[in-house]
């Protein structure tokens, strides 16, 4: 089934003649080119991309079966959506109400010949096409080639940003076109920061280091954690203080993969890792979610969440990324991407989860 039918589906299920498109997100899949300017009509019968001078011949060179029109000072978008609307006789608009404001939504509202109704379209994109799992793959590829390449990197006395800008220059000489979230690195006590951006903080040997990091790949995501024993320091792995919190870290998220099968809610996948850090007496230093999905944006519905009760399916992507977190100490996050597939799931990345060493080839 195409995007195109997918919609048309969608608008027959919600008794709408036509939807409005107006999110970066849920535009990049028609225009082919991610922009917040523009906007796509799909009405019952036809598809319409409407842009200014800007995009057009580099949307007209991507698209295909779609109806392309110039908006100028002249040719606005409400005239340019009125005008279509009129050839088709539709009088009911569905449009992106969590993702315009307020008064943009009243604005449409007096200047569209049409009743509109708030919709939303971002659970069409839980279940992903064999297109966009391509594009995913290649951005996990990315990331994965990176974490391998930033683990030789590292080393003590180096700052964090250092690490980040190292590992955002190599994301793009393998492809990337951007990160798709700033860069974490936290090492140290700074471990127990979730999200601790890349900072001026020295790396020292023997102390833990996470790395959250991702890139964009033709406008779809990677997110990907490691956490790494920084190499320099006489003392055994497994004498060091977050030895046995990474290995329960591990366990944690071992335990949630294997959850991970079409028809198993969501919320039982968060609980297979969330036991774990419970049972070994770390319940209250694991406060965030297991997972998201992953897509055209880096975080995405459904979730591995206490509360979400959505059932998996073949094409879902999510990552699971329990971590354990200890104020004035450290923390660990380990976290991959996983696909759901007819008969369980696969992981996205190939670099091992198991507790490395920083700069060993």
């Amino acid at each position: 089934m195409t995007l195109l039918d997918r919609l048309r589906n969608w608008l027959a299920e919600n008794a709408l003649d036509a939807v409005l498109i107006a999110s970066r997100q849920n535009k990049l899949p028609h225009l082919g080119i991610a922009t917040g300017s523009g906007y796509v009509l799909i009405t019952r019968q036809q598809a319409h991309i409407l842009v200014d001078f800007r995009y057009f011949a580099d949307i007209a060179n991507r698209v295909k079966g779609y109806q392309l029109h110039l908006l100028d000072a002249t040719q606005s978008m409400p005239l340019q959506v009125n005008r279509l609307l009129a050839a088709e006789n539709l009088t009911t608009l569905g449009f992106e109400g969590e993702h315009v404001s307020w008064q943009t939504g009243n604005q449409w509202r007096e200047g569209f010949n049409a009743r509109l109704v708030s919709v939303s379209l971002d659970p069409l994109r839980q279940i992903k096409t064999a297109p966009e799992i391509a594009l995913i793959r290649e951005a996990c590829r990315i990331a994965d080639a990176s974490a391998a390449h930033i683990r030789r990197f590292i080393a003590p006395g180096m700052r964090e940003r250092e690490v980040a800008a190292e590992l955002e220059w190599y994301m793009r000489q393998q492809g990337a076109e951007k990160p798709s979230f700033d860069t974490i690195v936290a090492s140290g006590a700074r471990g127990a920061l979730p999200h601790g951006k890349a900072s001026e903080k020295v790396i020292v040997a023997g102390e833990f280091v996470t790395l959250d990091f991702g890139c964009q790949y033709q406008g779809y995501c990677s997110d990907m954690t490691r956490t790494f024993l920084v190499a320099g320091r006489a003392t055994p792995a497994d004498q060091t203080p977050l030895y046995d919190i990474y290995q329960t870290v591990l366990r944690a998220q071992r335990a949630a993969i294997s959850a991970i099968r079409p028809g198993v809610l969501c919320r039982e996948v968060d609980a297979a890792a969330r036991r774990v850090i419970a049972d070994a007496g770390f319940g209250d230093n694991f406060g965030h979610n297991t997972g998201h999905a992953v897509g055209i944006d880096v975080h995405e519905n459904p979730r591995f969440a206490p509360g979400d009760a959505t059932p998996l399916q073949p094409g879902m992507v999510l990552t699971v990324e329990p971590g354990i977190y200890l104020p004035g100490e450290g923390g660990v996050r380990i976290e991959d991407m996983v696909l759901v597939t007819d008969s369980g799931n696969d992981v996205l990345y190939r670099q091992p989860t198991a507790l490395q060493l920083t700069g060993e080839c």
